[in-house]
């Protein structure tokens, strides 16, 4: 027989057991909770990046496209608009992004209708409604709402390490900002042996006796080339944007001469890399719309050099628009034009926003 000490210790033992399981079950309830919030909370942070990524790259491809034009500010408009970028792992596309330009990274900021055309400055942001599976049962809320905001522009770069062409034109004063070069008209990035004014050798930007003198000021065989004169490296500096020698805006350039055949044909191969290698301006380049930028270089204006013809001191980097297929020759009599176009903007398609000098797009926000 079970008697009564055996009796009251099962009872007691049968409640320790009764109370162990409410606590665990507690405890999973408690446990499974934090686990379902830790989930939904780290959706939303997956969700949260996503929409940055999204928000700065966008703000990025906008920003290269602005030029100065109002059918620029429409394209940024348009490219953020119609981007695939989708969040929550690929699997929902952002559908509420609003791009906003401006001028000034303080703002105001404006539609891209209305909006100054010297903009140059693009905000992009976004929102959207996450889906919360977990936490709702706690805060009664199905969705979750993540927002971004990024800011990219065209900022000033004096300094490159690459990317330049390898010619250096000449500025005809010392006035900002064009320097006394026009748009539109063609100069001389390799000059010929022997300049004459009103000779067919001489690019029309170029027909002023001062230019001619700067030009035969150099020598005869500095004709506007300015990286090493090897066949390979003329071949690295034209075709692959190969530079030997860091460019810096207010420092001095080397003109290193030379009309070597190699120079023609790494010419002819930039310029047949382009998707439009036959338009003959840059205003009919841009009207086609199919070109991806291969025949726009950036290029170091230099002073002429002081004394005239040496100490060339670099003034400004200038974007310039190369000839089509079959343009140049090469013989060392004939000089080789380029239209110039104004601001040059690093790795664009497209002249900047700004009248003249380098650009290149960066995040700011």
């Amino acid at each position: 027989m079970i008697n009564k000490r055996t009796r009251g210790r099962c009872r007691q033992e049968g409640r320790r057991r009764g109370f162990v399981l409410i606590v665990a079950a507690v405890a999973c309830v408690i446990l499974i909770g934090c686990v379902g919030m830790a989930v939904d909370l780290g959706r939303l942070y997956l969700i949260k990046s996503e929409a940055q990524n999204y928000v700065d790259s966008a703000a990025l491809r906008a920003a290269v496209l602005l030029d100065g034009t109002s059918s620029g500010l429409m394209q940024a408009e348009y490219s953020a608009a119609q981007s695939r970028d989708r969040y929550d792992m690929a699997s929902r596309p952002f559908t509420n992004t609003v791009l906003k330009v401006s001028p000034s990274v303080d703002g105001p900021w404006y539609s891209a209708a209305g909006a100054p055309l010297k903009s140059r400055f693009v905000r992009v942001s976004t929102s959207v409604n996450a889906p919360m599976y977990f936490i709702q049962a706690v805060t009664l809320k199905s969705t979750g709402t993540v927002t971004a905001v990024g800011t990219g522009a065209q900022v000033e770069k004096r300094v490159f390490t690459e990317g330049l062409f390898p010619f250096s034109p000449f500025a005809h004063n010392a006035n900002p900002p064009h320097y006394g070069l026009t748009p539109g008209v063609d100069y001389t990035m390799r000059w010929p042996a022997k300049p004459k004014l009103g000779g067919k050798s001489v690019c029309p930007g170029d027909q002023f006796q001062e230019v001619i003198d700067t030009a035969e000021a150099a020598g005869g065989e500095e004709r506007g080339f300015i990286e090493e004169t090897s066949a390979s490296r003329i071949r690295d500096t034209i075709i692959n944007d190969f530079q030997t020698v860091t460019r810096t805006v207010g420092e001095l350039v080397d003109l290193t001469g030379g009309a070597k055949q190699t120079m023609l044909e790494a010419l002819e191969t930039r310029i047949e890399q382009d998707t439009d290698a036959f338009s003959t301006s840059y205003s009919d380049y841009v009207k086609t719309g199919i070109g991806n930028g291969r025949r726009l270089v950036g290029m170091p204006i230099n002073d002429g050099g002081t004394p005239r013809g040496v100490n060339h001191r670099i003034v400004s980097i200038g974007l310039f628009f190369i000839k089509p297929t079959g343009y140049y020759g090469s013989g060392g009599g004939q000089g080789w034009c380029a239209e110039y176009v104004g601001a040059y903007v690093e790795g664009s398609n497209r002249k900047g926003v700004e009248d003249s000098g380098a650009w290149v797009v960066r995040l700011v926000r």
